[in-house]
């Protein structure tokens, strides 16, 4: 089977999504012999034709014509990677033509459509959150042509379900930068905590430095790793602690770093309810790390439980060496139920069996 993804971009070019992709597509032509070619939807990007040894196009402009102009003729499938913000210029701003586009190509070829929410358009004023409406009648008629829908947060399956009046499958991320064999246990690494991400890893250091500093006082850790664009951290920050900062790393070396880390240090208070569609807590799961998040991060929904699955700093100083392993394996059993084979396994019998 010949499928196409649509992506906002894709490496050299940091984005999340792409890299969920990228990954995706790398499992099932491995497992499922499904061979993936890229379509990526931002313009005036430099694009390599071939990455990881797959084809991929870029859109030409944001209409019909130039979709199905570079649509291939031989696919049986087509997997949205839908996460709003990217396939936007603004808050009024919404790609309505996306979904003509889609139906017209569905149409044309007979076409499966797989659409996988990444986000859902929120708007947020002071501590309120909510839809935005405009953008929400794109999301909500991509999810009505779709064949298959898919999201990674128990928040976003909720709305979906509430549009289409049927289940949604929900299925939390996987890591995007690789999945051990086997990890070792918390007493047998190094005293080294890991702040990983994108630029937006800056909110550790802006919003909770201090409770970054106490977990390390409480754990014993020597050394904050962080791995990622450089955010020009002053040294003189971090009393008590050397700070070390990678820059960017390629994944089996940030592998080796978070497998050899007792713990890891994330801010996700701006995604309350989304813990289990970060990447980066996924890593720190998978590598058998302690997840540290800076506050309570209310993600029930997605069968994470604050002291069970992570921690908090103000509550750590309750846990002994013993207890703090169970919440790493509890981390590490969670994250097995869907991990990369996993989430390939979902995909794949959205394309075929349908």
């Amino acid at each position: 089977m010949k499928i196409v993804q649509i992506v906002p971009r894709l490496p050299p070019y940091t984005d999340g999504v792409g890299d969920y992709a990228l990954r995706l597509a790398e499992q099932l032509l491995k497992e499922h012999n499904i061979t993936t070619q890229f379509i990526v939807f931002q313009q005036g990007l430099e694009i390599e034709p071939i990455i990881n040894g797959f084809s991929v196009t870029g859109l030409p402009a944001h209409t019909s014509e130039a979709f199905l102009s570079v649509l291939p003729k031989d696919i049986e499938g087509i997997i949205l990677h839908y996460s709003n913000y990217p396939y936007m210029r603004g808050k009024l701003d919404a790609p309505f033509w996306l979904v003509e586009a889609l139906q017209a190509g569905m149409k044309r070829h007979s076409l499966k459509l797989v659409v996988m929410f990444h986000e859902l358009p929120i708007l947020k004023f002071k501590a309120l959150n909510f839809l935005n409406p405009i953008q929400s009648l794109v999301s909500r008629r991509l999810a009505k042509i779709a064949t298959t829908v898919l999201t990674d947060s128990a928040r976003f399956q909720t709305v979906l379900e509430q549009w289409l009046g049927h289940s949604v499958t929900c299925i939390p991320d996987f890591s995007t930068i690789g999945e051990p064999s086997s990890v070792p246990s918390i007493a047998d690494r190094d005293r080294r905590m890991i702040v990983f991400g994108g630029a937006d890893r800056h909110r550790v250091y802006k919003n909770s430095l201090k409770q970054l500093l106490d977990s390390c006082q409480v754990l014993g850790i020597e050394e904050i790793c962080d791995i990622g664009k450089s955010l020009n951290l002053s040294s003189s920050d971090f009393k008590g602690v050397r700070l070390v900062e990678m820059g960017f790393q390629p994944n089996e070396a940030v592998c080796e770093l978070m497998l050899t880390s007792k713990a890891g240090f994330l801010d996700y208070s701006r995604f309350p309810g989304g813990l289990g569609k970060s990447s980066v807590f996924a890593a720190f799961c998978v590598h058998g790390l302690i997840p540290i998040c800076s506050q309570y991060n209310p993600s029930e929904g997605d069968g994470l439980e604050m002291n069970k699955h992570y921690l908090v700093p103000n509550q750590l100083k309750s846990f002994n060496l013993m207890q703090l392993q169970t919440v790493a394996n509890n981390a590490n059993k969670w994250y097995n139920y869907h991990n990369l084979t996993e989430n390939t396994k979902i995909f794949a019998s959205s394309l075929f069996f349908l």
